[in-house]
């Protein structure tokens, strides 16, 4: 994308401190997923799953990335 405003904006993103770079892209983030119509109610399920059978172990999360 070859925008003058988005070169900007990336300009001042440099500027900003690595919190406030984090917090933006943790906006960035959500709003990503939001338009993401699959993924938004599989995570709203994995919250709300109140069974602790089906909650992923640390053990098997460590797995899964070491992967």
């Amino acid at each position: 994308m070859d925008n003058p405003d988005l070169e900007q904006l990336r300009a001042e993103i440099s500027k900003l401190s690595d919190t406030e770079q984090d917090h933006l892209a943790g906006f960035l983030l959500m709003q990503r997923l939001k338009r993401n119509k699959l993924v938004m109610p599989a995570i709203h399920q994995r919250i709300e799953d109140a069974n602790p059978d089906n909650w992923e172990t640390l053990a098997k999360t460590k797995d899964s990335i070491e992967e």
